[in-house]
């Protein structure tokens, strides 16, 4: 015959606080980069500057707008997780949102090899700070890494599209024969 025997539990209910000065520190880290955003592109369209974005696979440029919007959020939300823990992520994390910020701006009037390069140098401050981040904050990482996917897919098409239409294979694309005089 079996008995059993039953253990007194006591269940203690633990009150969670919630505090509200960290909420509001998180928020304002996720929204600053939309905000400085808006005014960049404020200041832009006062001065005939219009952003443009990479929408590739023939994405509408809204999308890209749209994509743009919500990784500046994501970054700035990484950046505020990982500066709780430690500051000197965000010199870091500064200099990439004004880079995301400006990159869009004078995207039109750079050359394939030229945005391609920029992009580069964009995707090699993401990846310094993504690194930081994570470092600091696991959360941070996994929030920063479609920012890093993102940025590198362009980095990587542009570079792609400025190799195959650069020497030699621009003099093998380029080259058509002249039109026959009627």
């Amino acid at each position: 015959m079996a008995t059993t025997t039953a253990k007194e539990n006591s269940f203690h209910p633990i009150a969670h606080t919630l505090d509200l000065g960290a909420v509001a520190q998180l928020a304002l880290a996720a929204t600053l980069p939309l905000a400085a955003f808006g005014a960049a592109n404020f200041l832009g369209e006062a001065v005939g500057l219009q952003p443009h974005f990479f929408s590739p696979a023939g994405l509408p440029g809204w999308a890209g707008a749209a994509m743009h919007l919500v990784l500046l959020f994501l970054v700035g939300l990484a950046i505020g997780l990982a500066t709780k823990q430690n500051r000197a992520v965000l010199p870091w994390g500064i200099a990439l949102v004004i880079a995301m910020i400006a990159f869009p701006f004078p995207a039109a009037a750079l050359d394939s090899l030229g945005l391609a390069l920029v992009m580069a140098g964009v995707l090699l401050l993401a990846i310094a700070t993504g690194l930081r981040v994570a470092a600091a904050s696991s959360l941070g990482g996994w929030l920063m890494l479609p920012a890093l996917v993102w940025i590198g897919f362009g980095a990587a098409l542009g570079l792609a599209i400025a190799a195959a239409w650069s020497p030699p294979f621009a003099l093998i694309t380029a080259q058509n024969p002249p039109a026959a005089a009627p």
